[in-house]
């Protein structure tokens, strides 16, 4: 088929961006229907936001306490009148839900709250978040309308960031698949940290790709955007440190002293901050589960620690349980899709992954496809690590704490490995059954959740 008109009248860049613009409209529309709070961890997020909103870049911890700061009491009363929905399928919105949204006002009066497992991460990646609350207070608004303020702020900000993403470089339909699984859509949606966490992830990929095609010709914007959008993830997902092996890959491909200085700012800040959060936070309070004795452990103990792995992966409980959260456990994992619908979408997702890959790339990009490769490797590797490090009792048989939508980063990096969009009568056909596959999650999607919260059983 001849497809030279085709390529006249629509680019890759087009098809990308279109698509991105209505997975945020999709976004957009459903922050309106799910109540507040809803995602998993989305209060201990929010918490960090506020934080970030009053100055504070840094949690403190009292005595006897895990790490968190001072909040709000009415904001704090707000995010536990909605924590009551998480594992209680028979919670639905009522009127008093209602009520309480419209009469919640800001106190004015703080309290100190735990911010479990956000010690982590650079509180920069929440500006969006803290922009809405702080403006919302400023305007004298409810709690509930500044804290939806603070999530459309968010998924806008990760459409837009999506878009310049696409814009910059088209990757293959894979990556949009991966965006519009139910459970990418949702966070997306929410005040969580995964919906921005993501939009950066796919700006560094496609920042990095497109450098390695111009190499030399790549404009120095290019190196700034790349730094600040692996800075930002890295800081906030420790499975995403190998992002740092791009800057580095960078310099190589275009032998700019520019982005050699800046691949190193990028690794000593990243890790002295990974260190300090270490070293300052507690995550715990249970004697011998300090973060650091677990990370000596596994240098120490290195075949314990993979046995652990491998008997994880080989619970059935636990790979049914990571299929099921990657592709979509809406809510606080307790909304899940009917069963056909998985088996539906991973065939989706195998037909997409066969239709994406690109055999014929140049030496400079397969170079670059075989370091993607090993990074999303590093990446799931890495998030055993750190759940290890962070949730798993010293005597567990298993690594507990993992949630399927964590392997959303390393997917992505063995997505852009792949190779990049062209049009082409394969990569229509892919884009195609994209349309399908984002279709079919929206459609399964909406019912599910006016179920979930709205209709009565």
């Amino acid at each position: 088929m001849n497809f030279s008109l085709i390529k006249e009248k629509i680019s890759p860049k087009f098809l990308f961006i279109i698509s991105a613009l209505f997975i945020g409209f999709f976004c957009f529309c459903a922050t309106s229907i799910i109540p507040p709070l809803q995602s998993p961890d989305e209060v201990q997020h929010l918490r960090r936001a506020y934080f970030l909103s009053q100055g504070h870049i840094l949690l403190t911890a009292p005595p006897h306490e895990a790490s968190g700061g001072d909040i709000d009491s009415g904001l704090d009363d707000y995010l536990a009148h909605f924590f009551t929905f998480a594992a209680h399928q028979e919670r639905k919105v009522t009127e008093g839900d209602s009520r309480f949204e419209l009469t919640t006002p800001w106190s004015n009066q703080q309290h100190f709250a735990v911010a479990q497992g956000t010690g982590y991460y650079f509180p920069l990646i929440y500006t969006p978040q803290a922009i809405g609350l702080l403006a919302g207070h400023a305007s004298h608004l409810s709690i509930d309308r500044s804290y939806r303020l603070a999530r459309v702020l968010a998924t806008l900000t990760a459409t837009a960031v999506t878009v310049a993403a696409f814009a910059i470089y088209s990757p293959n339909v894979l990556v949009l698949a991966l965006v519009v699984l139910p459970m990418s859509l949702f966070q997306s949606a929410s005040a969580s940290l995964d919906g921005l966490a993501t939009a950066f992830t796919l700006l560094a990929l496609s920042t990095f790709c497109q450098i390695v095609r111009l190499q030399t010709r790549a404009p120095l914007y290019l190196f700034y955007l790349l730094s600040i959008a692996v800075t930002l993830v890295a800081t906030s997902r420790l499975h995403a440190f190998p992002l740092l092996l791009l800057p580095f890959a960078a310099w190589y491909y275009t032998r700019q002293k520019t982005m050699l200085w800046q691949a190193v700012f990028c690794s000593v800040f990243t890790v002295g901050w990974t260190l300090l959060a270490m070293k300052i936070n507690v995550f715990s309070l249970t004697p011998n589960a300090s973060a650091s004795g677990k990370f000596k452990d596994i240098i120490v103990h290195p075949f314990h620690f993979l046995h652990l792995v491998g008997s994880t992966l080989l619970n059935q409980d636990k790979q049914e349980f990571y299929i099921t959260s990657f592709i979509g456990n809406l809510g606080w994992l307790d909304t899940p899709l009917p069963a056909r619908f998985y088996h539906a979408m991973l065939v989706l997702l195998c037909v997409i992954t066969v239709l994406s890959i690109k055999w014929d790339k140049p030496l400079a990009m397969l170079k670059a496809s075989g370091l993607l490769l090993f990074a999303g490797c590093a990446s799931f590797l890495l998030i055993f690590i750190a759940l290890y490090a962070a949730w798993t009792a010293p005597d567990s048989p298993v690594i507990e704490g993992i949630q399927g939508r964590y392997f959303l980063v390393p997917a992505l990096f063995l997505a852009y490995s792949l190779g990049r969009f062209e049009i082409t009568g394969k990569n229509l056909c892919a884009f195609s059954v994209f349309v399908l596959t984002f279709l079919f999650s929206v459609h399964s999607v909406i019912p599910i959740l006016l179920t979930r919260y709205y209709i009565g059983s």
